[in-house]
């Protein structure tokens, strides 16, 4: 593995010395998956936007942004500051990445893949996009292609912003998957990939005329994930809360006891963790409805401390708290965190963010530089490890 010039951190991070001198060997051998950590990237399933798209939108959902964010409260505010430090009035600059196709990204050992969740149950709400038939009225032609036949098919798609970033590698969640399941066949003992899905809801709609609005995510739509996952892997492929609980009273006393699996009962499965955007729980209860420990669903949700269907927490932004990710991952909890958030430190090669994230002991760190020289043509890069795993900085009692 090679890291860029000056990463000292990271280097001293790859080989943590003293990890497992107190464990059995055979166990140092076997970590369990909360004693590892992955590299995954971020909104993984994305194609470049068609650049003229991207002018013409842009600007509106900026503004947009700026007026939502003056209305939010304090505590809202500090925290959407947290999440994207360097700030988010220019979608341009902050979409400004290209990821490699899902399946070499898996074979090169990421292990974390994300998809943003798009409800359509008639078929068709995305085909067309609002740009698309604004540039299409001044006389354009070339528009950048999209999978018009799979977006006007009825079912859940994948993209990130409908109406401005909506190009997808993959657009039915059901193709996401099937191209997961295939890779998973070709590869039955690989380590396991963590999936992070994240519902959208609408946001132009409120203020562009002809924008696409999202229909909101009901119990339909929760249900139609969780069938497509179990439909399209099976469930001898995925790991459920449930398996993780166990007879443990709630899931969270399952993650605080550290009831993880092994890595050795990892291999070919998959675990899929719902973000919660703004983590406004109430939108999940469709899912949560009489099930506060995720009982018999498919995926885990993220929570805070304390609350009973709390396994998997997210902190994006390692910096700004720096004890918060060590202490929440030495209780058991499972963490993701960003190596680079909104292309800011790949812009400025910076390794900063990308080193002390990677120390932190988040379990799941995302990027969306695989590979060096970046699509800005410097050295920033965050690769995936030999095998798709290390041994945790943090809570691994592993061999390195």
């Amino acid at each position: 593995m090679r890291w860029p010039l000056g990463a000292a951190m990271a280097a001293a991070v790859l080989v943590p010395a003293a990890a497992g001198a107190d464990t059995p060997p055979g166990e140092r051998a076997d970590p369990r998956i909360n004693e590892i950590q992955v590299i995954g990237t971020h909104n993984s399933y994305a194609i470049p936007a068609d650049a003229r798209a991207m002018a013409l939108m842009a600007p509106r959902l900026a503004a947009l942004y700026a007026a939502m964010r003056e209305q939010l409260p304090e505590d809202r505010r500090a925290a959407l500051a947290e999440e994207h430090p360097a700030g988010i009035s220019d979608p341009a600059l902050s979409l400004d990445y290209v990821q490699m196709p899902l399946e070499a990204q898996l074979r090169m050992g990421v292990r974390s893949i994300e998809l943003d969740l798009h409800s359509d149950p008639e078929g068709g709400l995305y085909a067309d996009p609002l740009p698309y038939r604004q540039l299409r009225e001044q006389g354009l032609r070339d528009l950048a292609p999209i999978h018009t036949d799979a977006l006007k098919q009825p079912g859940m798609k994948v993209l990130h912003v409908a109406d401005l970033d909506f190009r997808s590698q993959c657009p039915a969640l059901r193709d996401c998957l099937s191209l997961m399941r295939r890779w998973s066949d070709a590869n039955p003992d690989h380590s396991p990939v963590f999936v992070l899905l994240e519902p959208k809801s609408s946001a132009l709609d409120r203020a562009v005329d002809g924008a696409v609005k999202v229909p909101a995510f009901d119990a339909a739509a929760f249900e139609e994930v969780d069938q497509a996952i179990r439909d399209i892997l099976g469930p001898q492929r995925i790991f459920t809360p449930d398996q993780l609980r166990g007879d443990h009273a709630t899931l969270e006393k399952a993650a605080l006891a550290k009831a993880w699996p092994r890595l050795s009962q990892m291999r070919g499965r998959f675990v899929f963790l719902y973000l919660v955007p703004g983590l406004n729980l109430q939108t999940f209860a469709p899912y949560m409805q009489d099930r506060p420990s995720l009982q018999g669903r498919a995926a885990f949700v993220q929570g805070l401390p304390g609350m009973p269907h709390t396994a998997f927490v997210l902190v994006d932004n390692a910096l700004t708290r720096p004890d918060r990710i060590p202490q929440l991952v030495r209780a058991g909890y499972m963490v993701r965190s960003r190596a680079d958030i909104d292309t800011d430190e790949a812009r400025r090669n910076d390794p900063d963010r990308r080193d002390r994230t990677l120390a932190s002991g988040a379990q799941i760190i995302s990027t969306d530089y695989l590979t060096a020289p970046n699509v800005h043509g410097n050295g920033y890069h965050v690769p995936p490890f030999a095998g798709g795993w290390r041994c945790n900085p943090v809570a691994g009692r592993c061999e390195p």
